[in-house]
């Protein structure tokens, strides 16, 4: 008698594919490894997949360590974004601590990306805890277009204009300074020095 069509395929060479089972059939260790798989890039250290179940490479989650720089990154960032805020009152109707956090943001973040740059291929935390936690909570795409848009529906168009063009083209310029002081070639082609 030939063998059965199920117990052909359980005995055929296994896929280079992921298992393909029903949510519902994952084997109870694999529930971790699971949870801990995040959609992105893909990782260094891939699940490894064994014929009963899978497992945790012996590496440590970096994802988890990175998310936890991003937020206390944030948590500092935000903090030192308010400092600024309050050490800086409006000079009028212009937003100050706004503008001022924005433009040393800038020039912080032009010096980081030189030197994340410069070590060739950088760890995720550092990139990722420095640029988008710390830098990226201090800075303020948000506020700075609610600001820019109140001095608008003030009548102040003058003041929205000036408050919008100076926290571009200053937040550019300090943005190549900060990369030309990180140690990064400067050159508008894109093409290097």
């Amino acid at each position: 008698m030939p063998p059965s069509r199920h117990s052909r395929r359980r005995f055929a060479p296994r896929s280079p594919h992921r298992d393909r089972r029903a949510p519902g059939s994952w084997p109870i260790g694999a529930l971790p490894a699971l949870m801990l798989t995040l959609p992105g890039p893909p990782r260094s250290a891939p699940l490894i997949e064994t014929p009963r179940r899978l497992t945790m490479p012996t590496s440590p989650p970096t994802h988890l360590a990175t998310l936890a720089l991003v937020a206390l990154g944030g948590a500092l960032g935000a903090l030192l974004r308010v400092c600024v805020g309050l050490a800086l009152p409006a000079m009028g109707a212009m937003p100050t601590g706004t503008l001022v956090a924005n433009l040393i943001g800038c020039l912080l973040l032009g010096i980081v990306a030189a030197k994340v740059a410069s070590i060739g291929r950088p760890p995720a935390w550092l990139q990722q805890g420095v640029g988008v936690g710390l830098l990226g909570s201090f800075t303020s795409t948000s506020t700075f277009a609610s600001e820019a848009f109140w001095l608008l529906s003030d009548a102040s168009p003058g003041l929205a204009a000036s408050y919008v063009a100076l926290s571009l083209v200053g937040g550019l310029a300090l943005a190549a300074l900060g990369a030309r002081l990180g140690g990064a070639p400067l050159s508008l082609a894109g093409g290097g020095a």
